[in-house]
């Protein structure tokens, strides 16, 4: 309950929006390499976070109650996100 959710790497907010639609409370980071990663299902973002803004590794993007979903993109196209993780 209530844990925190971390951004994988450091990027910027090209995304932020509560109640969203289907993937409810959403953050979207855009790093480097076209690279993107969503993080969906929040329950809370971040206060701080503002589209525009930098963040670095690690930074509380928001936090979750139950489930989060994690997705990345690579050039616009849907990639594994456990490949990011070597």
């Amino acid at each position: 309950k209530n844990s925190k959710v971390f951004s994988v790497f450091k990027g910027k907010i090209v995304y932020a929006k509560r109640n969203s639609g289907l993937l409810e409370n959403v953050v979207i980071v855009k790093h480097s390499g076209s690279l993107h990663t969503i993080y969906s299902h929040l329950d809370k973002i971040s206060p701080t976070l503002k589209v525009g803004k930098w963040i670095p590794k690690g930074y509380v993007v928001g936090r979750v109650n139950d489930k989060l979903l994690f997705q990345a993109t690579k050039d616009s196209k849907y990639i594994d996100p456990t490949r990011l993780f070597k």
